[in-house]
C-alpha cells in the first residue's frame, strides 16, 4: 500500500481501533482478587509507597539540593557521578541477585535484606563529625547515598518480580495500577512531611533524611508480614535478628539523639520478637554455598538462552533507553528547575507534588488499559507523553517560552511515570519464562541500571565538562528515549505458551536408579 493510500485510510483504521477497544472493554474482566485478597495486594502496594517516599526525596528532590546548597558546595557532577556509580553496581549484580532468588525460589526474604540495609544507610546522609570539613561531609554521605541507592534499586528487583506472586496474566495490570497509584500517593507523604520539617519546624535537610528512612520501613512492613509466596513460609523470625543487628550497630553512629534510643529499642523490640517462632530455611535445598554455586550456573544457562524467547532481548534493548532518559529527568528534575528558573524549596515541593497527583490519577487509568490493549500499546501511548513532556522542558528555555508553562510539565511527566511502570512490568512478564522470573528480572534490573549509568554521567559530562545548558541535557535525554521507542516496536506482547520446563512449579523427573531419594 502507497504511503498516500495508507493516510487516506488512515480515519477508517482509527475507526477500527476504536470499535475493537469498545467491544475488548466490554468483555467480563478476571476479578482482581483471582489469586491474592485484597488485602494482600494493599499489603504489597504499601511497598511501593514506602520506596516511593525513598525516591522521591533522596533520588529526585532533597539529597541532590543539599549536594549542590552552599551547605557543602557540590556541583551537578558530584551527585551525577555517585548516582551513575551505584547503578553500576546494581548492573554488575543484578543478574546475581536474580538468579540467587530463583536458587532460593522465594524474592520476600531478599526484598527484606535490602530494604533494611537501604533505611539503615538513608539514616546516615548528611551525618557529621565535629571538626569535619565541607569536603569531608560530602564524600561520606555520597559514599553513603551510593549503598543506600544500591540496596534501593536491588530491592527493586525482588519487588517488581513478586507481582507475580499476587496476580495472573489477567489481572495484572489493573494490580499494577493499584501499585503504582498507591505507590505514589508515597510522594505527597513524604513532600509534605520534609516541607513540615524543614519549613515548619525549620529542621535541616538531615532530618528529611532520616525521616525517610524512618517512613520507608514502617511502609514496607505490611509487605513482609502478609504478602507469601507459599502459605507454610515464615522467615520473619530470621530475618528480624538480622534487623536488630543493623538498627543496633547503626544507632551508635548518634551521639545522644533521640534517633539513637529510638534505634536501639526498635532493635530490643525486633530481638525479642524473634524468639519461640519456628522459621522458614531461607534456601529450600541444600546450604547457601550449594545455592550460589547453583546461582552461577543458572544464570550461565539463563543467559545462553536468552535468544530462544522471542522478542525478550530487543525488549531489554530499548528498555536501556527509555528508562535512561526517563529516570534521568526524574533525578536532576529539582535542580533544573531551581538552577534554570530560581524556583525555591517550597515551589519544588508544589512542582513535585503536581506531578504526583497526575502520576496517582493516571496509574488506575494506565493499569486498566493495559489490560483492555495490553502493555506494548500502552507503553507506545506514554512515551508520546514524555516526548511532549522533554519538548516543553527545552522550548520554554530555548524558544523564551512564558514561565507559566513549565508548570505544566510535571503534569505530563507524572501521567508518563504513572503509565511506565503499568507497561514496563506486565510487558516484561509477557516475555518472561515463569520459571526463571527472578534470573530474568535479574537482567531486566540490569538493563534498566545500565540506562541509568549512562544518564547521569551523561548528565554531567554535559553540564560540567563540554559546559553545555541543562536544556542540552534534556534534548540528549529525548533523542535517546526515540531510539528506545524505535527498537520496541519490534516486539509484540502476545501471550506466551510455556512448556512445563519453563513453569515456575516444574520438578525435574529423578534419574532412573537414584538410591535414597525419598528417604
Amino acid at each position: 500500500m502507497s504511503r498516500s493510500k495508507k493516510i487516506l485510510n488512515a480515519p477508517k483504521r482509527i475507526r477500527q481501533k476504536l470499535k475493537d477497544f469498545n467491544e475488548e472493554r466490554k468483555k467480563p474482566k478476571e476479578p482482581i482478587t483471582t489469586k491474592a485478597s485484597m488485602f494482600s495486594i494493599f499489603s504489597w502496594a504499601f511497598y511501593d509507597l514506602g520506596n516511593t517516599i525513598f525516591s522521591v526525596l533522596i533520588v529526585s528532590f532533597y539529597f541532590s539540593l543539599w549536594v549542590v546548597s552552599d551547605e557543602v558546595g557540590g556541583s551537578d557532577g558530584d551527585y551525577g557521578y555517585a548516582n551513575a556509580f551505584s547503578m553500576a553496581l546494581v548492573f554488575l549484580t543484578a543478574p546475581l541477585l536474580g538468579a540467587l532468588s530463583d536458587q532460593a525460589r522465594r524474592r520476600m526474604p531478599f526484598l527484606f535484606i535490602t530494604t533494611l540495609i537501604c533505611v539503615a544507610f538513608t539514616a546516615l546522609l548528611g551525618y557529621e563529625k565535629e571538626g569535619w570539613s565541607k569536603s569531608t561531609i560530602l564524600t561520606a554521605s555520597l559514599v553513603f547515598f551510593v549503598a543506600a541507592n544500591y540496596f534501593y534499586q536491588a530491592g527493586l528487583i525482588f519487588y517488581d518480580s513478586t507481582l507475580a506472586t499476587i496476580s495472573t496474566p489477567g489481572n495484572r495490570g489493573r494490580i499494577g495500577g493499584i501499585g503504582i497509584g498507591i505507590g505514589y500517593v508515597g510522594s505527597f507523604i513524604g513532600i509534605l512531611s520534609a516541607l513540615f520539617l524543614t519549613t515548619v519546624l525549620g529542621f535541616p535537610y538531615q532530618a528529611v533524611f532520616q525521616a525517610t528512612a524512618m517512613l520507608f520501613l514502617i511502609f514496607a512492613i505490611p509487605c513482609f508480614i502478609f504478602v507469601k509466596e507459599t502459605p507454610e513460609d515464615n522467615f520473619w523470625p530470621s530475618l528480624m535478628i538480622l534487623m536488630a543487628i543493623l538498627l543496633g550497630l547503626n544507632s551508635w553512629l548518634f551521639e545522644g539523639t533521640l534517633i539513637r534510643y529510638s534505634l536501639i529499642i526498635f532493635a530490643l523490640f525486633c530481638a525479642v520478637s524473634s524468639m519461640n517462632t519456628k522459621t522458614t530455611p531461607l534456601f529450600r535445598d541444600g546450604s547457601i554455598f550449594e545455592a550460589v554455586n547453583g546461582t552461577f550456573s543458572q544464570l550461565k544457562k539463563t543467559l545462553s538462552m536468552l535468544g530462544e524467547f522471542p522478542g525478550l532481548s530487543r525488549f531489554l534493548v530499548g528498555r536501556v533507553f527509555y528508562t535512561d532518559a526517563a529516570n534521568t529527568s526524574i533525578t536532576f528534575a529539582a535542580i533544573y528547575v531551581s538552577k534554570e528558573f530560581g524556583m525555591t524549596d517550597t515551589e519544588i515541593a508544589i512542582y513535585t507534588m503536581i506531578g504526583v497527583f497526575s502520576s496517582i490519577v493516571s496509574a488506575f487509568l494506565w493499569g486498566y488499559l493495559v489490560d483492555i490493549i495490553g502493555p506494548k500499546i500502552t507503553l507506545n501511548l506514554v512515551l508520546w507523553v514524555w516526548f511532549a513532556t522533554f519538548s516543553l522542558l527545552i522550548s520554554t528555555v530555548w524558544l523564551g517560552l512564558p514561565t507559566w508553562m513549565i508548570w505544566i510539565a510535571p503534569f505530563l511527566a507524572g501521567i508518563a511515570l504513572g503509565g511506565m511502570w503499568c507497561a514496563d512490568r506486565p510487558y516484561m512478564l509477557v516475555l518472561t519464562p515463569p520459571r526463571y522470573i527472578g534470573q530474568f528480572y535479574g537482567l531486566y534490573s540490569m538493563v534498566g541500571r545500565f540506562a541509568t549509568i549512562i544518564g547521569p554521567l551523561s548528565w554531567a559530562i554535559i553540564v560540567d565538562e563540554l559546559e553545555f545548558s541543562r536544556p542540552a541535557a534534556i534534548t540528549f535525554l529525548l533523542i535517546i528515549m526515540i531510539i528506545g521507542y524505535i527498537i520496541l516496536q519490534g516486539v509484540d506482547d502476545k501471550p506466551r505458551e510455556w512448556p512445563a520446563e519453563l513453569q515456575a512449579d516444574y520438578e525435574p523427573e529423578p534419574p532412573r536408579g537414584a538410591i535414597g531419594r525419598s528417604r
